[in-house]
């Protein structure tokens, strides 16, 4: 497979998921509001930690002077100058698979472009002004529709596990940052039985675990909620389950290249898994959850920048002149946080 045609199946996959859980942000978070009522309710407190899982704190207030729900949806939503926003991931999802277009599948192709049409059309801007919550629900159904057309008409090849390590490397990015909103927040239940744990409820429903949490335990404990997103692997959003995904793709596709030794991005991801697999919710608090979730995600940037230089500048660099120096430079900000995606960007921006 061509590294060029590995890249953009691996970032399609990427910004597919992005968008995807965008989705699941801005959904339980006007669930939250609900929730809790709109007599005396300061909403920042509610969408500031949204803009601050996203990383998008700093471009918003370039734009708005006070955090207000509808701003902040549209912002993250259907604004063409947020690099971040679930339009342009469609979009970036979109243009990834055109480039691939004879290396999948023709349903993959409609679905992705189906989706692409409704987000920019005055139909799905109108939806999202006066239903937004039906738009987000679109947007997810989009998301259902590629992952099981991917998974019902994709050869379980070097394509596949591309999509599945792009899937699991940005679900577990985002839920790692999911978590981390919820740092801050007393493990402590409200004294009262009829008290609701509304932040840790959205939480779970924010990720489709409601269900999944409650068949294991009826009460919303904190210190279990936790344990149950990050180390149960037996939970598909889980970041255990999602490592150990991305550990299953790495050991195909390194098996497949016939590369010498270990690479690096199936030695990372595997300390990783196992670091998971062998630590107890108990000692992660007593880390500090905040740092624990810091320290993971560099080491999910550091597993993205490996599958970039392994995959893709590996084949660059066999190209080069032994004299031509390279330097690969990680870009700053908290959703784009990996070197391999600016130089995508780049290459996108030259083809077209």
């Amino acid at each position: 497979m061509l590294s060029r045609v590995a890249d953009s199946i691996y970032w399609m996959a990427r910004y597919v998921e992005r968008a995807e859980n965008l989705s699941r942000l801005l959904l339980s978070t006007q669930d939250l509001l609900l929730d809790a009522g709109s007599d005396g309710v300061d909403e920042a407190q509610f969408w500031q930690p949204l803009l601050a899982t996203t990383g998008d704190e700093e471009a918003y207030f370039t734009q708005h002077k006070k955090i207000k729900g509808k701003d902040v949806t549209e912002f993250l939503a259907l604004r063409a100058d947020n690099p971040n926003s679930m339009l342009n991931s469609i979009r970036a999802a979109r243009e990834n698979a055109r480039t691939v277009r004879d290396q999948i599948s023709d349903e993959i192709w409609e679905s992705l472009n189906s989706l692409r049409l409704f987000v920019e059309s005055s139909e799905g801007k109108t939806m999202h002004r006066t239903q937004s919550a039906a738009y987000y629900e679109r947007v997810l159904r989009g998301s259902y529709e590629f992952q099981g057309i991917a998974d019902s008409t994709t050869p379980r090849g070097e394509i596949w596990h591309f999509l599945r390590l792009g899937t699991c490397l940005e679900r577990a990015d985002k839920m790692s940052r999911l978590l981390d909103t919820c740092s801050s927040l007393s493990l402590e239940l409200p004294p009262s039985p009829q008290a609701r744990p509304l932040r840790w409820a959205a939480l779970l429903r924010s990720c489709s675990a409601w269900h999944a949490f409650q068949a294991q335990c009826s009460k919303l404990d904190p210190t279990q909620i936790i344990e149950y997103l990050l180390l149960d692997e037996t939970f598909p959003r889980s970041i255990a389950c999602c490592v150990a995904e991305a550990q299953s793709a790495l050991q195909a596709l390194c098996a497949d290249a016939g590369l010498h030794g270990m690479p690096l991005p199936l030695r990372y991801v595997g300390r990783l898994r196992a670091d998971l697999a062998y630590t107890t919710v108990e000692e992660v608090l007593a880390a500090g959850l905040h740092d624990y979730i810091d320290d993971l995600q560099l080491r999910l940037n550091q597993i993205g920048e490996a599958i970039f230089q392994t995959f893709v500048q590996h084949a660059e660099l066999s190209q080069l002149p032994e004299e031509a120096p390279v330097e690969t430079t990680t870009a700053p900000g908290a959703f784009h946080a990996h070197a391999e995606e600016d130089v995508h960007l780049q290459q996108q921006q030259q083809q077209q």
